[in-house]
């Protein structure tokens, strides 16, 4: 049988990126987002007590709210297609596919592909790249990541420590609120 989750990622990891999100998209990757979240939660398979002495800052590039300012947010989330990519990324490996059953990584791989869907379907204006810092900062954050699981063995521990980080991360990153119209100002 051939894996068809490799097929899957390889054909979606060539979308381009979109930055300027139309009407409804934003409701929708919160939502998708969040499912994503909830997703990973159902691949927990050890009590958090145990995996303590795994625990490790990854420095998340959004959390505490630093992407969530002015031009930042609007570059945030022109980079949310990378950061979907990544985690399909680190979830679509071989290592991954051991540590985890096959149908709930599935589901959650499906619901990955579906957000990375939603955005690039639903943009009004196809941006070429990320910023450059921006996309620089979750490309090193999603290394750190790697290169974590690695050095631990791809052990269970790491896995989950990464499982949370994911989790929180998904549940965190910035997605802005669809454009309102602008009000007209009152003449005195």
């Amino acid at each position: 049988m051939v894996p068809v989750l490799p097929l899957l990622l390889g054909a979606m990891l060539g979308c381009s990126p979109a930055c300027s999100l139309d009407r409804g998209a934003s409701q929708s990757l919160h939502l998708q987002l969040r499912e994503s979240a909830r997703l990973l939660g159902q691949l927990k398979r050890l009590p958090g007590h145990q995996c303590l002495q795994d625990r490790t800052d990854f420095r998340c590039p959004w959390k505490n709210g630093r992407l969530t300012r002015g031009k930042q947010r609007e570059d945030a989330t022109c980079c949310l297609s990378e950061m979907l990519r990544q985690v399909l990324h680190l979830f679509g490996t071989e290592a991954s596919r051991d540590a985890w059953a096959e149908r709930p990584l599935g589901q959650l791989v499906t619901s990955l592909l579906s957000g990375l869907e939603a955005l690039e379907g639903r943009a009004a204006e196809p941006s070429a790249s990320c910023a450059p810092p921006l996309d620089m900062a979750i490309r090193t954050y999603f290394l750190g990541i790697s290169r974590y699981l690695k050095g631990k063995g791809y052990s269970p521990c790491s896995w989950e420590i990464v499982r949370v980080e994911m989790q929180v991360a998904l549940s965190t990153f910035p997605v802005p609120a669809e454009r309102s119209p602008k009000k007209r100002r009152r003449s005195m």
